[in-house]
């Protein structure tokens, strides 16, 4: 099939990178015309494990081109996706206007018939303004609108992609349906679970789903502060929740919170519709207050540790929003480096990816591009980011360069025991702190 995909985001790009792969013919476009160069240059522009090479199967073999014109995008494309960035307003809202100025511009040069497919997350009911824009605009086209969210997880989406358990489409066309079961046939073949449903039933389940995947990880953070206080272990905690299967494991790590660019938004968003219809929903603003009280609580464990801030110099470790991924939109541990820099300390951070992106977005902040660089001087170090390269950290080298050896693991990393025996006051997350061993040197 032909498929055309406009935005080529963090969700756009695999989308089209892995229809590619599995045989379709993909175009895509961007209003960035420097991304578009840059991809038609092979060069990506974040960093996602597997999606680099997928791009350049795609290009390799002519299945996946990027484009400069609407005209090409949709010329003889059956499908085109609409992957375009919703951000929050002020008011909460999500903030539409690139989803109508891409249902527009396919609109204004589209003929035949085509499916829309929605995969930006939007408000219920958003679909139906959708296909209002293309029917106002149209030139020729026929237009069927479904919804198809995206359930990817920035640091492996490019596996989600190629293996989603499931794959949502709502839509009032049994045609636009079929049209969609026939798009992703080679993955539903493979095992992913197809559902279909009506429109706002799409749409709402997708917000949904982030809105409870959020109220977990701060389920689990609220549980870390009542277990700091109660001398109990939430990691054990979280093993113990974790085993009942109508619970499940995913989502309970306890740490400084959630970040990046969907979790809040998405809340807020979908606070913002439930308010528009008439319902208070005061659980959604519970988990973003919970959350942001996870941050604060990690700021106030390094300030505790120090005493003053001022003329003290702490090393966070990890910048992204979560381990695998460049992205450092809404991310907690730059929102924690602006409240230390805020405070008279001086920042020093290290991302295995994320660097030089985060270097640009906080200003004092230092940044290098070692890991054992940025224990140097250090007063205290904090790990904020879950990569596994802090799993193996040498706590002796690491101890050896820091002026005080002081570590807080924002996500319970290290084993505390083995943290304190190489002398250093070890502070976790939702479990007791251990001081450091006096025989080591």
């Amino acid at each position: 099939m032909k498929v055309g995909v406009v935005g080529i985001g963090h969700v756009g790009l695999p989308t089209a990178s892995v229809l590619a792969h599995i045989g379709h013919e993909v175009t895509a476009i961007d209003s960035d015309r420097q991304k578009l160069e840059a991809l038609r240059a092979g060069d990506l522009p974040y960093f996602e494990p597997g999606l680099a090479e997928l791009v350049d199967e795609g290009r390799a073999n002519g299945r996946l081109k990027f484009v400069t014109d609407f005209e090409d995008l949709v010329a003889g494309a059956e499908v085109v996706f609409v992957c375009v960035g919703t951000p929050p307003r002020s008011s909460g809202g999500a903030n539409l206007l690139a989803v109508e100025k891409a249902a527009r511009a396919v609109a204004e040069v589209a003929d035949g018939r085509v499916v829309v497919a929605e995969k930006s997350t939007v408000p219920a009911g958003t679909a139906e303004r959708v296909a209002r824009t293309l029917d106002r605009y149209r030139r020729s086209a026929e237009f069927l609108v479904v919804s198809n969210p995206e359930f990817l997880r920035e640091g492996s989406a490019v596996n989600d992609s190629l293996t989603p358990d499931r794959i949502l489409v709502g839509a009032e066309s049994p045609e636009a349906l079929e049209v969609m079961k026939r798009l992703y046939s080679p993955l539903i073949e493979k095992g992913a679970r197809w559902i279909a449903t009506d429109l706002r039933t799409a749409e709402l389940a997708k917000h949904a789903c982030n809105a409870f995947l959020a109220l977990k990880v701060s389920y689990i953070n609220a549980l870390a502060r009542i277990c700091e206080l109660s001398s109990a272990d939430v990691t054990d905690v979280a093993e113990i929740m974790g085993s009942d299967p109508r619970i499940g494991p995913a989502f309970l790590d306890a740490g400084i919170g959630y970040g990046g660019y969907c979790f809040p938004k998405d809340l807020a968003a979908f606070d913002r519709l439930a308010r528009q219809l008439g319902y208070e929903f005061p659980l959604l603003g519970e988990i973003a207050r919970i959350n942001d009280e996870a941050l604060q609580a990690a700021f106030d464990k390094i300030e505790t540790a120090l005493w003053n801030l001022e003329e003290k110099r702490v090393a966070l470790l990890g910048l992204s929003f979560k381990p695998g991924t460049s992205d450092t939109r809404l991310s907690p541990s730059l929102e924690l480096a602006r409240k230390l820099i805020a405070a008279g300390a001086t920042v020093c951070g290290y991302d295995p990816a994320a660097g030089s992106v985060a270097a640009s977005e906080v200003d004092g902040i230092e940044v290098v591009d070692d890991l054992y660089e940025v224990f140097k001087g250090a007063d205290c170090a904090v790990i904020c980011t879950a990569w596994d390269e802090f799993k193996t950290i040498d706590l002796a080298r690491a101890r050896q360069a820091m002026a005080i050896p002081i570590l807080v693991d924002g996500r319970n990393l290290l084993d505390g025991g083995a943290v304190a025996a190489q002398g250093f006051t070890y502070i976790p997350t939702g479990r007791s702190g251990l001081e450091p061993d006096p025989t080591a040197r």
